[in-house]
């Protein structure tokens, strides 16, 4: 991992509310951009209190070979290294992400067209709410266009555990709806937001017209899956894109926590990944036993 590290990845200090790591092919040398077809902004998981941004180095090094070798595709990956509560409180993290991406516009010179906002489980809600804060309140940051699409890993777009879903698949996922509810009471802090505030909870935001296209991946034993299936039904029946894949016998997160992925779960993933971001063609023939593997 150690080797790995310093090839690949990078320390970012932003100075302007964000710091991160570039993930890349020769990370130690390269600009974040140069000759980059993608520049993927991403928010790792962890209920909003745990985790960091290297949490996934592995995966991203496997993503970013597999589309180099499907797609000849240079991929960036920038992954955020925002506040975590109870220390940082909403809107921390999300205004990290959107400090990062003007930083990626205006210093940097990447057009909006080429970033995507990614995210896993609570960094998907951070990549989503910082999404609709553009939408809804442009003229409060210095860009002038929302970035070219959202790749949501089991979001969660609601601060309740109230759907069916966390009921029914409760036993099968291993999200614990008492972690759930200490962590959200840790982000919230003193802000007094209810759990149905858009702000937080998207999939209750009734303005999400003008979102820019999205894919998003879901486990069917996941507890998020109502929640998800609810806010995609909302975003598209405001014509938004969105492309949705429900993986049967997968749990949360199946996507970037591989030793938990069932029937090649991960790895169709990063074939559907790839045709979201570089189109319909494929190279990869065995989609489970081809995804390159890192080092």
């Amino acid at each position: 991992m150690g080797k790995q590290r310093n090839q690949w990845c990078r320390r970012l200090e932003g100075g302007e509310g964000w710091n991160g790591y570039l993930i890349a092919e020769n990370a130690n040398i390269v600009d974040v951009g140069e000759k980059a077809d993608m520049i993927i902004l991403y928010a790792h998981g962890g209920s909003f209190n745990i985790g960091g941004p290297l949490i996934s180095l592995a995966v991203f090094v496997k993503w970013i070979k597999t589309w180099r070798h499907s797609h000849e595709a240079n991929t960036h990956i920038l992954s955020l290294e925002y506040g975590l509560s109870p220390e940082h409180t909403f809107p921390t993290a999300r205004d990290n992400m959107l400090n990062c991406y003007q930083w990626l516009v205006n210093e940097k010179g990447i057009s909006p067209s080429k970033i995507v906002f990614a995210g896993d489980s609570a960094g998907a809600n951070i990549s989503i709410i910082a999404a609709l804060e553009l939408l809804n309140n442009p003229i409060s940051y210095d860009v002038s266009h929302l970035p070219s699409s959202l790749l949501l890993i089991s979001p969660c777009f609601s601060a309740l555990t109230t759907s069916q879903t966390f009921k029914t698949n409760y036993d099968c996922d291993y999200i614990s709806k008492h972690w759930f509810d200490y962590c959200l009471t840790n982000y919230l802090g003193n802000s007094n937001l209810l759990p149905t505030c858009p702000l937080i909870s998207p999939v209750f935001n009734r303005n999400l017209r003008g979102l820019p296209k999205m894919w998003i991946c879901v486990g069917a034993y996941e507890v998020f899956l109502d929640d998800i299936t609810s806010f995609v039904d909302k975003v598209r029946s405001q014509d938004v894109s969105v492309e949705l894949v429900i993986e049967e016998d997968n749990m949360h997160n199946y996507a970037v926590v591989w030793p938990i992925s069932r029937n090649g779960g991960a790895q169709k993933a990063v074939k559907y990944m790839s045709k979201f971001l570089y189109g319909e063609e494929f190279t990869i023939k065995d989609e489970a036993n081809e995804v390159v593997k890192a080092k």
